[in-house]
């Protein structure tokens, strides 16, 4: 079974979101309302912005609601990382109220500012508004890297013109990597970065998931690089 796209439920379809609030409270109460606007719901929580920027490396959103005031990387530092490679929609969340501050975030590309403390039913407001903006501006073109293409945000990968499917572990590690050509991950990195930092399992879990990459990219498989005693890198 493939990876596949997001199936549309009657009345609002299913999103994805990440939420990327350093305080639990407030994350939890984010969580909530979203869950209760849109049920069917994918809702990742992260609560500084390293891990923001880790998960956007390996998951494509819908949406992602960003807090200013961050833990190791502000959002402002965030928000322009993401923009080097993604447009994906985010609504900022601060307690800095200031023009100067709001001008400085949809000057970054954000696509709403919303002050603290705010509504719930305003929120929910700002992402109904933001994702229909997005609904019809999918992007539906095939990227392109060798003999891969692939559309990210559709699920779609083909090596050679032949449709590839891959399990939700593949496609995250495929992910990162089409993400990242050239760097060099060791099989630590990979774990903390698909399986998450919680995951507590073994390396090896790591080559036995490169393995089946390997073999499902066919003729690309070489692109999947073996650094002697280092990790893995993506490039061809």
């Amino acid at each position: 079974m493939c990876y596949s796209k997001r199936k549309k439920s009657k009345g609002r379809g299913i999103v994805n979101i990440l939420i990327v609030e350093d305080e639990k409270h407030l994350n939890d109460l984010l969580h909530d309302y979203v869950k209760d606007a849109y049920p069917d719901a994918v809702i990742h929580q992260v609560y500084d912005g390293l891990s923001a920027l880790n998960r956007v490396s390996v998951e494509v959103y819908d949406l992602i609601l960003l807090d200013v005031m961050l833990p190791h990387m502000g959002g402002f530092e965030v928000c322009k990382k993401i923009r080097e490679s993604s447009s994906v929609p985010i609504i900022m969340l601060s307690a800095l109220n200031d023009e100067e501050n709001q001008i400085k975030g949809y000057n970054l590309g954000i696509d709403e500012y919303v002050t603290k403390p705010y509504s719930p039913k305003l929120v929910i407001k700002k992402i109904e508004a933001v994702l229909a903006r997005y609904e019809h501006t999918t992007p539906e073109e095939m990227l392109k890297y060798g003999v891969i293409e692939y559309n990210l945000t559709k699920y779609k990968i083909t090596v050679d013109q032949q449709i590839v499917e891959l399990n939700k572990k593949e496609w995250e590690l495929f992910t990162l990597f089409i993400n990242n050509i050239g760097r060099m991950y060791t099989r630590e990195d990979l774990l903390n970065l698909v399986w998450g930092f919680d995951y507590f399992g073994y390396e090896r879990t790591v080559d036995t998931h490169i393995k089946r990459l390997r073999q499902k990219l066919g003729s690309a498989s070489s692109y999947v690089r073996t650094v002697y005693k280092s990790g893995y890198k993506f490039e061809k």
